[in-house]
């Protein structure tokens, strides 16, 4: 099935009700076009997957716990940088394009608040 805008709209609805609010617990890189989130909220652990693979983009809460590398990509350690303990605060889609825009509230090495 294609992943069109309408499609995205209501996996964005799915994760909006499941993740808004969580904080950022874990961030994985099981392959170069893969990324999955450890979200931790009052109702336990999700993990929200988030793919670039030409064949089959998503966006989707997983239950899958694929094998991760020994060392971890630069991406993954620029991502755990910058959002490890961040909170998911809003999920935007532009109209109706194939796009998804996850805003992070979290804080700096000053312990400023910054958003990403």
């Amino acid at each position: 099935m294609a992943l069109d805008g309408a499609f995205l709209r209501h996996i964005k609805k799915e994760l909006e009700e499941n993740l808004i609010n969580s904080k950022v617990d874990k961030i994985y890189q099981p392959s170069k076009d893969e990324i999955i989130l450890s979200m931790r909220s009052r109702e336990g652990v999700k993990k929200l997957l988030i793919s670039a693979r030409a064949n089959s983009p998503r966006i989707n809460i997983t239950s899958a716990s694929p094998e991760n590398p020994k060392v971890p990509p630069m991406l993954c350690m620029l991502l755990r940088k910058r959002l490890s303990g961040a909170r998911l605060r809003n999920i935007r889609q532009p109209e109706l394009e194939r796009l998804l825009l996850l805003d992070f509230e979290g804080t700096n090495e000053l312990g400023d608040t910054v958003f990403h």
